[in-house]
């Protein structure tokens, strides 16, 4: 029992030892590399003044954060992770008790200023946050940050709800020419959050060129989660197009068919604006749901036109002001109307008599109800037709797209 409480006691101080002896290891690596040497901060760390300090920038995106596609602003959550070779830092670990790495402030060592080539408000890459630079004993600095960026997105809403865009993100350093620094970029998307609207369809990156500086480029491709749209934007519209066709149903001896006809139109045209609120205020490229929805308005305006028609028809006192071929579809309509009033009242050898008699109490009625029912399938079918035309077509360009 003694013997085992003793070896205990050993191994706690023998971890005691090692971590005051590491303590003192780091300081004197420390004092080794800043205070009793000439390190510059402000140079940049090559070996020679012509020669181009090799930079390796890794993008680590994390998701979107927001995309507005009305204003054109992105705002993407990322870090990046930064990494170059500092000769002026290197230490042998066995000289400082196998001290492989130090961990300092930024601002102890030189490093690069990134800005951003097409921001939206800030040109700097996450100016507010200071993040630590992490040295290994053969100069190796690895930096990494992380934030928000925000840069400017030009957006393609042509097939909107189911658009997509590509977003560039070029990080360049403002501080030293390509003939200096040299940016060669990579990627890690290992984790991304998800975003309630967006999904994530590709990424990108690849180097580039921003006049005399260095530059790495970012490419995100996101697409829309069209069920949100569809549910407020197509869905109202389908129902709108289909009561544009049904005021032909409406029976005209109610008086509502001008008024229900109107109020469809209004609709539209209050859909319109609401509709065009979502989106941007550019006409390149002008979105083919815009152009449905200005056809469906259009229609809807005819019908309005036609409804008034159609009662003006009803309403009319005499047939002197009918067209020519109006009687042949009117004498159609009464025979197919003797047979089914034979059906149910009279038998089928009524005499043409009889029917001349019951034609001649109310004529112009008669005439008028042919006439106006031969109008209403006519418009009604379409209407509905070119409704069934408008859908198919944008259907059919966003599944081409």
């Amino acid at each position: 029992m003694t013997t085992i409480m003793l070896m205990r006691w050993l191994y706690l101080i023998s971890h005691l030892c090692i971590c005051v002896w590491g303590k003192k290891h780091s300081e004197r690596l420390y004092e080794f590399l800043f205070q009793n040497s000439s390190y510059n901060k402000v140079l940049i760390p090559t070996v020679r003044d012509n020669d181009t300090l090799m930079m390796n920038l890794t993008f680590l995106p994390r998701g979107i954060s927001e995309f507005d596609e009305v204003t054109g602003k992105i705002s993407i959550a990322m870090g990046l992770d930064i990494r170059w070779i500092d000769s002026s830092l290197r230490w042998n670990p066995l000289e400082y008790g196998g001290v492989s790495h130090l961990v300092v402030p930024e601002d102890h060592v030189w490093t690069p200023v990134l800005t951003l080539a097409n921001p939206v408000d800030r040109i700097p890459v996450f100016p507010e946050d200071s993040f630590p630079v992490r040295i290994y004993a053969n100069g190796m600095m690895i930096w990494i940050r992380g934030g928000t960026i925000s840069i400017t997105c030009q957006p393609n809403v042509r097939y909107y709800p189911y658009d997509q865009h590509t977003c560039r993100a070029k990080f360049l350093t403002i501080d030293r020419i390509r003939n200096e620094l040299m940016l060669r970029p990579g990627m890690r998307s290992a984790i991304l959050d998800k975003n309630e609207e967006w999904d994530i369809a590709d990424l990108k990156y690849h180097s580039c060129f921003f006049d005399v500086y260095s530059c790495s480029t970012f490419e995100i491709k996101i697409k829309r989660r069209p069920e949100f749209s569809i549910l407020n934007t197509c869905i109202p519209i389908i129902c709108l197009g289909i009561l544009n066709a049904c005021v032909f149903l409406i029976p005209p001896e109610s008086g509502e068919r001008v008024s229900f006809a109107i109020t469809v139109l209004l609709s539209f045209a209050v859909f319109m604006t609401i509709f065009s609120s979502i989106l941007p205020k550019n006409s390149d490229p002008v979105p083919i749901l815009s152009y449905i929805l200005m056809f469906m308005m259009i229609e809807s305006g005819i019908i309005v036109v036609l409804t008034i028609v159609g009662l003006r028809i009803f309403h009319r006192r005499n047939d002197s002001d009918c067209p020519s071929k109006t009687p042949c579809c009117i004498t159609i309509t009464r025979c197919v109307d003797k047979i089914h009033a034979c059906n149910e009242d009279t038998p089928l050898n009524v005499s043409c008599q009889q029917d001349t008699e019951r034609r001649s109490e109310t004529p112009q009625r008669t005439h008028s109800c042919d006439r106006l029912r031969i109008f209403d399938l006519i418009c009604f079918y379409v209407s509905l037709l070119g409704f069934v035309v408008l859908v198919s077509s944008f259907a059919i360009l966003v599944k081409t797209a």
